[in-house]
């Protein structure tokens, strides 16, 4: 694997790429797509992916991760909008971007009847740079006979083939569309493994849709979010999990003050005091800071995606003690941002 020094300095690097939308030095970029069907819209994505990184899209079931995919196969037509892969324009030069992008689509389809080593003699044709040793040593690694038909292969079997298909003209951006879904973890850490060694070539990457935020927190460096057709967040994975923060601190209630004959305060009108003020602060002072939060009890707690020192410094002076500050995965990222404060 790269140093993690040097592969950090590179995503700072990618960074300043993707913000300028220097397109030579892109393996993808998509600005302001958009695609209406009759109970469906891509609303204007937005998103790039420097070469020789992996991005991970995520989404639940029916955002528009394969809907975006196929348009930057151009399987399906954006209504408006750009889409560049490599540099090029993914419509103008759509034979040459296609003989340097390695795709896996959703659910692979072969030929039932025919053999690995079939497809190999098939799809080599169309591939001026097919590479018949790494094919055949890519399946030898995955375990797949190549005189096997397709009909005999397991589910995992039949990704990993599709992939070797993928591979084996060593294409510049690989695009996978769920490649890991309802696969057996064994096969599951395969097929990341394969991705992995995939951007060893500091030139070549990968962008690849998924549910399953554990297999991108485990290899990709750029995450994008989508729901109901929107970006929500697009950045590098340890820049989201640094802003994302989960925090919890006690409602400032007063303690201590003897009120009236009996000495003893209304703790229940206190507690409520406290709630009001610091929902006033939600309103005012920290108005937009949480995404979602609930208070039960004595405590409050919420979720932010822009976690700063400043931040809990504020937040340490507006309530009168330091908060407590946990930091939260992207599988939680995704479940706010599906279902907003409704899932603190």
């Amino acid at each position: 694997m790269k140093g993690s020094n040097a592969r950090n300095d590179r995503k700072a690097e990618g960074r300043n790429q993707a913000g300028a939308h220097a397109s030579d030095n892109l393996a993808l970029m998509l600005r302001g797509v958009c695609k209406s069907y009759p109970k469906f819209e891509l609303k204007d994505v937005t998103f790039s992916l420097p070469r020789g990184f992996i991005m991970g899209f995520i989404g639940p079931n029916g955002a528009g991760k394969t809907t975006t995919i196929k348009i930057i196969m151009n399987m399906a037509r954006k209504s408006r909008g750009t889409v560049e892969a490599l540099g090029l324009d993914h419509r103008l030069y759509e034979k040459e971007v296609k003989r340097r992008i390695g795709y896996v689509g959703e659910e692979p389809r072969f030929y039932e009847e025919m053999t690995p080593l079939w497809f190999e003699g098939f799809v080599s044709k169309y591939y001026p740079t097919w590479d018949k040793a790494y094919f055949d040593a890519t399946l030898d690694r995955f375990g797949i006979d190549p005189a096997k038909r397709v009909k005999d292969l397991s589910k995992g079997m039949k990704v990993k083939l599709g992939l070797a298909l993928a591979l084996s003209h060593k294409p510049e951006l690989l695009i996978l569309d769920e490649p890991t879904s309802g696969l057996d973890p064994v096969i599951r850490r395969d097929v990341l493994d394969e991705l992995m060694s995939v951007i060893q070539d500091e030139k070549r990457s990968v962008f690849f849709s998924t549910h399953i935020t554990q297999d991108i927190e485990r290899i990709a460096d750029y995450v994008t979010f989508i729901h109901e057709g929107r970006i929500v967040e697009s950045d590098v994975k340890d820049d989201i999990l640094g802003r994302w923060k989960s925090i919890s601190f006690p409602l400032p209630v007063r303690t201590g003050e003897a009120q009236g004959s009996l000495g003893v305060r209304d703790l229940e009108a206190d507690v409520a005091k406290a709630t009001a003020y610091v929902e006033r602060l939600l309103d005012q002072e920290l108005k937009g800071v949480f995404i979602g939060h609930k208070i039960e009890g004595l405590t409050f707690s919420g979720i932010t995606s822009a976690f700063s020192s400043t931040l809990e410094s504020k937040v340490t002076q507006l309530v009168g003690s330091r908060p407590r500050v946990a930091p939260v995965s992207l599988d939680d990222i995704l479940v706010f941002i599906v279902r907003g404060n409704n899932a603190c």
